[in-house]
């Protein structure tokens, strides 16, 4: 559970920043979405971050109703697809709209991967585990500038979109198999004997 959590939140912080980690790329050459003067660049800036509120804060509401699980897989691949579609954008219209969608699935995952944690962590490290997941979003930026100055010469811009698109490939998979759903909404749901098997066998 803490792998599935801190990997999606580390991509989540990826994610965030590559936009400004291949910005001078995008203003310097027109070619690639269009001319992007500051203004314009700080808007697009700010489609991504206006996302993640509205994801953050309509996560909770639809993980009552369908549950925990079910929303943190469905923003894994909202996210990943994302961003393999923002990599492909050919206009700056285009872009800034598919960065205001990825940015929904970043802000499921922050919000939900919070929740997990804090209902699968033991009681006397809730903090850690909490403390270790939200440090990917920092970590994640650091990956994003390290990766651009590394690869960005070899595979463009494009090509660091399409690595923040990679979770479907093996994040998606692990969380399928070995993330549970969450007790409390299962004993919501009348599913009392579901809850206690996934409480014994994480020791909750």
């Amino acid at each position: 559970v803490l792998a599935v959590v801190g990997i999606s939140i580390l991509f989540d912080g990826y994610d965030l920043v590559i936009y400004g980690a291949v910005l001078s790329t995008l203003m310097n050459d027109p070619s690639h979405i269009g001319a992007l003067s500051p203004a314009v660049a700080g808007t697009l800036g700010s489609y991504a971050m206006i996302g993640v509120m509205i994801g953050a804060l309509t996560a909770g509401a639809i993980g009552d109703r369908v549950g925990r699980r079910k929303v943190m897989l469905t923003a894994i691949v909202w996210f990943s697809v994302g961003m393999a579609l923002t990599a492909m954008s050919t206009s700056i219209v285009m872009f800034g709209f598919l960065r205001f969608l990825t940015g929904l699935g970043v802000g499921m995952i922050v919000a939900t991967g919070g929740a997990i944690i804090a209902e699968f962590a033991p009681a006397n490290r809730r903090n850690l585990f909490n403390a270790i997941v939200y440090s990917g979003v920092p970590m994640g930026g650091v990956m994003a500038s390290l990766f651009a100055l590394t690869f960005e010469d070899m595979i463009g811009w494009r090509g660091l979109f399409m690595i923040g698109a990679t979770p479907l490939l093996f994040l998606f998979p692990l969380a399928l198999f070995s993330l549970p759903e969450s007790p409390r909404w299962l004993v919501s749901r009348g599913r009392k004997a579901d809850a206690i098997a996934i409480c014994a066998r994480h020791g909750l």
